[in-house]
């Protein structure tokens, strides 16, 4: 509040272009990563007493947890220092090495499913978070203008459409029960 009065940001302090880009991006990324390490083995025999014979899926709770944090910093240092502007090399190789993915996701669930193979649902996951994470990209990097409307409309009548398609599908996939599964154990015929 006392920031806001002098006429000083309270964060960041200043939006330095020498400090929105370049070297210090990895090596904060770096730094906090090397952090965490430095944590976990400072507390590791806490660490590992705990996680001993609970399980694979505390483990991954708690690997999940500490990615939260990760990222909750790590936004936080993005938003006050990226610039809203910015030169983008490459920008048609990863638009379509995006779109590539796309496809090869679709392809692999339109394989997947015609083989009947459970691995359907994990592509068609993937292709559902493509298509999500393509319109959220279209929209936000749209200039003013018709840009911004074309990409609106795609979004919201192509990408997402189909994103929400395929989550389904990926959803009734892992839910559907295979007709194995019906079938009663060996070990209880035995019995």
């Amino acid at each position: 509040m006392i920031a806001a009065v002098a006429g000083m940001a309270a964060w960041p302090v200043a939006r330095d272009p020498a400090l929105s880009a370049g070297p210090h991006f990895v090596g904060f990324k770096i730094g906090l990563v090397l952090l965490a390490i430095l944590l976990v083995l400072r507390v590791r025999k806490s660490i590992l007493v705990r996680l001993r014979g609970l399980g694979w899926r505390r483990t991954a709770i708690a690997c999940a947890a500490a990615a939260v944090l990760f990222y909750a910093v790590w936004i936080f240092y993005l938003s006050g220092t990226m610039p809203s502007v910015t030169v983008a090399y490459n920008w048609n190789t990863a638009w379509l090495a995006l779109d590539g993915f796309e496809a090869l996701a679709a392809m692999l669930t339109a394989v997947f499913l015609f083989r009947g193979s459970i691995y359907a649902a994990l592509t068609a996951a993937a292709f559902s978070t493509s298509l999500c994470i393509d319109a959220l990209f279209d929209v936000t990097t749209a200039a003013q203008g018709p840009p911004l409307v074309t990409a609106i409309l795609e979004a919201v009548l192509v990408e997402l459409p189909f994103a929400v398609i395929s989550g389904m599908l990926a959803v009734k996939l892992l839910t559907a029960r295979r007709p194995q599964d019906d079938a009663p154990s060996n070990a209880s015929r035995s019995a």
